[in-house]
């Protein structure tokens, strides 16, 4: 009877465990290999700040900070991120760090801004950046950041994504020089053995990276129409 006993109460708390799931965090870095911007000595004078973006996925708990970290998911298993040397890193601090550091590679201006800045708060974003002098602030949400497996006979098709909706205002006068959506994806097959570190290694350093670049080029271009140097032309310099 008492066997009995433990049979069932291993068995309730396995049911338990499979219906909270189980997390994991898997280190992940970016390399930032950005090319300088040719008129980034005129585009560099112009003060950019860059909000962290609301994380508008599908499975973030706002009451679970924790889930404000994943990127994958496979069966009960959902993965999160951890950046330099930090556990399960929110997205949104993934990607604000990224884009500042990338931005000022290419050339450009731009400071972190402490605060969650989205589409709906323009005013927000000019009391931002009359509070730390920049001209103009970048925020946005995080709509899409993930990578997911469909698995076949003999094969794994991975598929990472990352779509961000970008909104950059002029702070003298609230304008939204920038409203856009921003995306990558691709799907590859690989082995069954494929290993999630990789997945993750290719969502941020394939996929995202290309979306960073999009966004330099967007920030840049509406830079360039500034008033106070209206005759930038935006372009990538050569390696």
């Amino acid at each position: 009877m008492q066997r009995k006993r433990g049979l069932l109460l291993g068995s309730w708390l396995g049911v338990i465990l499979l219906g909270a799931g189980c997390t994991r965090a898997m280190e992940v870095s970016y390399n930032a290999d950005v090319q300088r911007l040719s008129q980034a000595d005129a585009l560099g004078k112009i003060p950019v700040g860059v909000a962290k973006f609301e994380d508008k996925r599908a499975w973030v708990d706002k009451s679970d900070p924790q889930t404000l970290s994943y990127v994958g998911q496979a069966g009960a298993w959902k993965f999160g991120m951890d950046y330099k040397g930090k556990e399960y890193v929110p997205v949104r601090d993934v990607v604000q760090e990224v884009l500042v550091e990338s931005f000022n590679k290419a050339g450009l201006s731009a400071k972190p801004i402490d605060q969650i800045l989205a589409k709906e708060g323009r005013l927000g974003f000019r009391q931002v950046g009359e509070r730390h002098g920049f001209h103009y602030v970048l925020g946005g949400e995080i709509l899409v950041f993930e990578w997911a497996n469909e698995k076949g006979f003999f094969t794994v098709t991975s598929r990472p994504a990352v779509t961000l909706q970008l909104v950059m205002v002029r702070v003298t006068d609230e304008n939204p020089v920038l409203d856009t959506v921003v995306n990558e994806s691709e799907r590859q097959s690989e082995g069954l053995g494929v290993l999630h570190s990789t997945n993750l290694d290719r969502l941020m350093n394939t996929v995202f990276k290309q979306v960073v670049q999009k966004v330099i080029m967007e920030v840049a271009t509406k830079l360039a129409l500034d008033p106070r140097d209206v005759h930038i032309k935006v372009a990538s310099a050569a390696r």
